[in-house]
Order: C-alpha cells, then sequence, then structure tokens
C-alpha cells in the first residue's frame, strides 16, 4: 500500500529548513543541498513540493507574515480600538525568540524583496493589509473616544509601522538596547501621544 503524504505538512517542514539555516547562516548560504539535508530528504525529493530555490524562498518570506498574522488573530480575538492596535504592534514586534527569528528571516529578504517583484509583492501584501488593520482599529478608537489627537490617522500608522520594522532591525543588531520592556515602552508611549 503506497504511503499517504501530506504535502502541505511537508511544505511547511521544508519552509521551517529554510528558516533555520537562514538564523544559522543567512539568505545567502541556503543551497538546495542544504535545505534538503535540513528537511531530512534527499536533493531531489524537494521537486513535488517547490519548483525550485526562488519558489521556497517565497513560501518562508510568505509564512513568516502568515505566522505573525494567525499570533495577532488570536491575541486580539474580540478587541476593538487602542486595545486590538496595541495587540497587533505587539505581535509584529520582537518581544520573544519567536517574533525574533521571524524578524531574522523577514530582514534577509528585504535585499530581495528590492529585486524580486514577487517578492516585493509578499512585503507589500502584508505591510497593506497591516495598515488597513490599523486604520480599522484607529477608526473604532476615535469613535470610541480612546484617541483624541488631531494628528492624520495616515501619519499615525506610518509612525507605528516605522517603529516596528526599527524595533525588528535594532533586536538584531542591537538587542543590547532593544529588550522587550524597552520595545513596549516605546509603544507604550507612541499610543499615549494618541489620547
Amino acid at each position: 500500500m503506497p504511503k499517504i503524504v501530506d504535502h502541505q505538512e511537508r511544505r511547511r517542514q521544508i519552509v521551517e529548513a529554510v528558516w533555520a539555516l537562514i538564523a544559522r547562516r543567512g539568505l545567502d548560504a541556503v543551497t538546495m543541498r542544504d535545505l534538503a539535508a535540513e528537511a531530512g530528504y534527499s536533493n531531489g525529493a524537494l521537486a513535488p513540493y517547490f519548483r525550485n530555490k526562488d519558489e521556497i524562498l517565497q513560501a518562508a518570506f510568505t509564512y513568516a507574515f502568515e505566522s505573525t498574522n494567525s499570533r495577532a488573530e488570536e491575541a486580539i480575538a474580540g478587541a476593538s480600538g487602542l486595545a486590538a492596535l496595541r495587540g497587533l504592534c505587539l505581535e509584529i514586534m520582537p518581544l520573544d525568540e519567536v517574533r525574533v527569528m521571524e524578524a531574522r528571516v523577514v530582514i534577509a529578504f528585504w535585499d530581495r524583496a528590492v529585486h524580486d517583484e514577487r517578492m516585493t509583492a509578499v512585503h507589500e501584501h502584508a505591510m497593506d493589509l497591516w495598515r488597513e488593520q490599523m486604520y480599522t482599529y484607529l477608526r473604532q478608537a476615535r469613535a470610541a473616544c480612546e484617541v483624541t489627537t488631531t494628528t492624520p490617522d495616515e501619519r499615525v500608522v506610518d509612525t507605528l509601522l516605522a517603529a516596528l520594522m526599527g524595533f525588528q532591525i535594532n533586536a538584531l543588531l542591537a538587542p543590547h538596547t532593544t529588550g522587550a520592556q524597552r520595545q513596549e515602552a516605546v509603544l507604550e508611549g507612541l499610543l499615549a501621544s494618541l489620547r
């Protein structure tokens, strides 16, 4: 009887292997041979799941955002306004080992995204989604009088996203100045300025 293979599970395992390689050696060091070995497969065994290295890398980049969004959905469940905005920001911020790993993966892909339209599209989709969520939460917060600033929502969202991306970079390159408490204090200061 032939063995039944869960293709989605295999694809996830391969993506997790990419993450592990990127974390240890950086994006440029990821080869198909090393990736297959990391995932526990022979070199040709990746072909049924991904056509080439670019497709695997795109899946790994997408998975980083999907992981963040899935966690945020759980954390925000039932919240609205400022509480939901805070919850989304906290899930994007590199506050623990998992989120630092996501930051490491995402940052590794930024240079590639500058030159690869598919990677750019993945990044733009994530940013558009987060922007729309932030606008929604800000509108809710204004309606509930939690936010009273006259600063336009567009500028608030730009500031928050710039801070969140900065946290990701600093958590990797200057971790001694970007601990979880410090990040959270900066976020609280930004949110307090909206009142």
